[in-house]
């Protein structure tokens, strides 16, 4: 099957009458959704499941959390062909198998699957987590919001929205869920209470009013809830532009097109080359230096997953164990600037940032790069 014939089997799953959708009481939860996960592929091949899980095993460097997921789950998968394959996740304490089909695309794997989310996020999701070839794609909430415009997918609106404000220095945190929301209120959230989204719930019309019923979050995840029946096809249509846009603007936001290079000479140096994620104009007023640095050393930084030590008195030279790859964190306050260093990829950029909006939500996303040649 191709790729589409896919997306259209498995769209089937959430095929409904437009009687029974009106009828909804909520839009997932404990009915039947279709979410596609969206992961950056660096490295992962179609039929070679067991060597990665193997290399979970035996790995000195791999969490022991992966180790007990590992020890606790069997594994097969059924290759269809050289871009797709079947995967089985079994649990034996509870005896039930959850499944997902793989697809690789090239710069990305996509992992669609009709479980429910109580079961996924403990098996799927986890095995998504644990490879260190993939990771989920990424998106700044305004960049979330970007992929609901009317151009990306056709004839919608928004419909509900859960929205966040947490920053350490404010007493207020805020998580806002709207069901019903319209673009207008997802505007007052953030202006009222500075919350920004997460998850973006839309209604497409295919002449019933609400024949598609889907969401976007901003960790990579696009779900469908309902498709009324006649508009399959357009549901594909659907899917296929959003991951594609989505793709796009996590490329965009993430991929370093200018690594920078040192040149040695006799007289000298060069560096070729320049790429720097900004995250700036957060809701908090300018600090010292110091003060930003500690906090993101004591709270973002303090898992094992980073190393790091002091360049100078604004910047920390990182080391992400997880990923094997480095970065400069430098500050000037409020703001807060990434620079990689060879051999650093997206995967370690989206780690860090997605930690930093965790930590202060409050912030807005930037990236600046140009091939220069600095003497």
């Amino acid at each position: 099957m191709s790729k589409r014939e896919i997306l259209r089997e498995l769209i089937e799953h959430v095929v409904t009458s437009k009687d029974d959708q009106e009828e909804k009481e909520h839009r997932s939860g404990k009915s039947t959704d279709l979410n596609l996960y969206l992961l950056d592929n660096q490295g992962y091949e179609i039929g070679s499941l067991d060597d990665y899980i193997n290399q979970i095993t035996k790995s000195g460097r791999i969490s022991g959390h992966a180790q007990n997921y590992v020890a606790k789950h069997t594994f097969s998968e059924e290759v269809v062909d050289d871009e797709t394959a079947i995967v089985n996740i079994t649990t034996p304490e509870k005896s039930r198998t959850d499944d997902s089909v793989w697809i690789q695309q090239g710069e990305y794997i996509w992992v669609l699957t009709t479980v429910r989310q109580e079961w996924r996020e403990k098996t799927i999701e986890k095995l998504i987590k644990y490879l260190p070839q993939v990771e989920r794609l990424y998106l700044s909430s305004e960049y979330l919001d970007a992929l609901t415009q009317e151009d990306i997918i056709q004839d919608s609106y928004i419909s509900g929205f859960t929205s966040q404000y947490h920053a350490p220095y404010a007493d207020r945190h805020a998580t806002l869920r709207f069901h019903g929301g319209r673009r207008n209120d997802l505007e007052k959230a953030e202006k009222y209470f500075n919350a920004k989204p997460t998850r973006i719930e839309f209604d497409q019309t295919n002449s019933p009013e609400a024949a598609i019923q889907g969401a976007s979050t901003n960790d990579g995840r696009l779900s469908f809830q309902s498709v009324v029946d006649g508009s399959q096809d357009k549901a594909v249509e659907t899917l296929l532009s959003v991951s594609e846009e989505y793709q796009e603007l996590d490329k965009a936001n993430f991929e370093i097109d200018h690594a920078p290079k040192h040149n040695s000479f006799e007289n000298g140096f060069s560096v070729d080359g320049f790429t720097a994620i900004e995250l700036t104009d957060p809701d908090r007023d300018n600090e010292t230096d110091y003060s930003l640095i500690e906090e993101l050393k004591e709270n973002v930084l303090n898992g094992p997953q980073y190393k790091f030590g002091q360049r100078d008195e604004n910047t920390l030279r990182v080391y992400d164990t997880q990923h094997e790859e480095i970065f400069d964190l430098a500050v000037e306050p409020p703001d807060i600037i990434i620079y990689p260093r060879e051999p650093a990829t997206a995967m370690s950029l989206r780690d860090i940032v997605q930690q930093i909006y965790e930590y202060d939500s409050t912030y807005s996303q930037e990236k600046v790069e140009n091939p220069v040649a600095a003497p």
